[in-house]
């Protein structure tokens, strides 16, 4: 149990260094190369979508495959050696595009894949998949931090560091226990199942506007901090500290799951969003912005575990890799259309600082909405039997 705890720790570690190295900078080599915000918005989105219609696939494949893990050894390669076709593209936004595209189709599974193999292989040693989730913050947090220095002698390295980790990664993979597609030799299902689930239905469309205002802050973060004249090493630094803050909430989640419950849980991750977007757009400065950070501990993490907990509890084992997709769907891909391309439109025509406080809007007219919904809403009393 332990060496899988181990083996499992390591490898959640690598995937989320990568997402540190690559998803935290990319817009800054974009805006490098000449792009604005509209273009970077339009590539954030088209990969969304791209990843919408190609992930109910690779749940379906995952969940009738002999072994999950075999899907995630042929996402990780492609993945891993086709980024380059990035820096390949130059300045060329049709090729650019193109490339994006077939970047996602690969890509977009990796991680709720792994997710699914991961929850799987703790139900089954006894170990917590929070605990797990922890190791992948740290790396994250630690990559960061790192890729903010390092990037700031070339660019280029975003690209390095993102290969390397991948590869790393695909490396990891033959020692992590085997998990076998639940649909292998059983009944056949299809994600349409998932859609009765309506209480799962109900938190998926407050979630993805949610996790849409935080699409949108990660899209374009790091650009506006360097127009309030933050430096990279010092935003590396922001992303470092906001990693540390989730640690908290990914100790604890269980107890706090137990407790207090998804629907609670959701409301202060939304509520907290609302006051980092608005503060972010007023009071951001070089002496502001660690303290900043310090919020993201209690958004995205707690409904990024409190979905993905709940998918693994709700959903027949025959469905939980198209139950993972589906979330992914969700929280990466809808939410991505609605926070990074219209965000990215918006911000061409307001401005950065704006579009950080209309967002913001949302997001709490969202929260109640959704407050509301649980407290008088006769299809969530329903949702919720």
């Amino acid at each position: 149990m332990k060496r899988n705890f181990v083996t499992i720790s390591i490898y959640y570690c690598l995937i989320f260094m990568s997402a540190g190295a690559y998803g935290s900078y990319i817009g800054l080599y974009y805006t490098d190369v000449g792009f604005d915000t509209s273009q970077i918005g339009t590539l954030s989105t088209l990969s969304a979508v791209m990843a919408i219609l190609v992930q109910p696939y690779w749940g379906l494949i995952g969940d009738r495959a002999q072994y999950k893990n075999n899907v995630l050894v042929i996402c990780t390669l492609v993945t891993g050696l086709s980024i380059w076709l990035v820096p390949l593209s130059g300045d060329h936004f049709g090729i650019l595009i193109g490339a994006t595209l077939l970047i996602t189709v690969f890509q977009c599974a990796i991680f709720p894949m792994s997710t699914t193999v991961t929850l799987e292989i703790a139900s089954k040693n006894n170990f917590k998949f929070s605990s797990v989730r922890t190791f992948g913050s740290v790396g994250f947090a630690l990559m960061s931090f790192l890729s903010g220095w390092i990037i700031k002698y070339d660019l280029i390295y975003i690209f390095v560091m993102y290969s390397s980790l991948m590869l790393l990664t695909l490396a990891l993979t033959p020692f992590i226990p085997k998990v076998k597609g639940h649909q292998r030799d059983g009944k056949k299902l299809n994600m349409r199942v998932l859609f009765k689930n309506r209480k799962l239905v109900h938190m998926f469309l407050y979630a993805m506007f949610i996790q849409a205002t935080i699409s949108f802050y990660f899209s374009f973060q790091a650009i506006y901090s360097i127009e309030q004249g933050i430096g990279t090493g010092l935003i590396g630094l922001g992303l470092l500290i906001g990693s540390v803050s989730q640690f908290p909430f990914m100790i604890f989640f269980d107890k706090l799951y137990n407790t207090f419950g998804i629907t609670k849980i959701l409301l202060v991750a939304g509520i907290v969003q609302a006051v980092r977007m608005v503060l972010f757009a007023y009071v951001l400065s070089p002496g502001t912005i660690l303290l900043l950070w310090v919020l993201h501990g209690g958004t995205v993490i707690l409904m990024t575990l409190s979905l993905m907990e709940y998918v693994n509890d709700s959903v027949v084992p025959e469905l939980r890799a198209s139950g993972q997709m589906l979330n992914a769907i969700v929280m990466q891909g809808m939410a991505t259309i609605v926070g990074s391309l219209a965000g990215g439109i918006l911000a061409s025509f307001a401005g950065l600082r704006t579009t950080f406080v209309i967002y913001s809007g949302v997001c709490a007219a969202v929260v109640i909405w959704f407050w509301l919904s649980v407290r008088t809403s006769a299809a969530f009393r329903q949702a919720s039997q």
